[in-house]
């Protein structure tokens, strides 16, 4: 038998996520809580991208990925200290350098990134790298703006008439 699962905190039944500054909303922040002062609640948002490699070189995988971050950041107007973190994948025919590195050289050094492989499901598309980017923002779901690129719009072909829209 299962053990019994522990209660939930109670943040996490509220139904509004506490602001940037820590407070609730309608309550006045404090002289000293630290962060800056918003009337907007903030929340963790998932922002995906995705777009195929040339070739399995080290700088078309750099290219790539520098060419959608950027284009996640510009759609979604991310600012770097609002990243909380990156996941990249790749298909396995991708493995020349990590995707990460593209992040760190536009200077993302104290955000939490990861790279892994893509499952190998056959007919699935090759050379195509991928990106979660974990984003605090007042923005809501709607409001988010999932970026594909180069071949990788096949995969959201419900998504490619709402591009740049959002």
């Amino acid at each position: 038998m299962a053990a019994p699962m522990p209660p939930r905190p109670a943040s996490l039944d509220a139904a509004r996520p506490p602001l940037r500054d820590g407070t609730s909303e309608g309550e006045a922040p404090s002289a000293g809580r630290p962060g800056r002062s918003t009337d907007e609640a903030m929340r963790l948002r998932g922002i995906r991208g995705a777009t195929t490699v040339e070739h399995n070189t080290r700088e078309a995988i750099l290219q790539a990925t520098t060419e959608l971050l950027t284009a996640i950041i510009e759609a979604n107007g991310v600012h770097r200290d609002d990243v909380a973190s990156v996941f990249f994948s790749t298909t396995p025919d991708l493995d020349a350098e990590f995707p990460a590195v593209a992040a760190r050289d536009l200077g993302w050094t104290k955000v939490a990134l990861m790279c892994a492989h893509e499952m190998n499901v056959p007919g699935s598309l090759p050379m195509c790298l991928r990106i979660l980017m974990h984003v605090n923002t007042s923005k809501t779901a709607d409001e988010i703006e999932f970026v594909y690129l180069r071949g990788a719009k096949r995969l959201r072909p419900d998504l490619l008439g709402q591009q740049g829209q959002a």
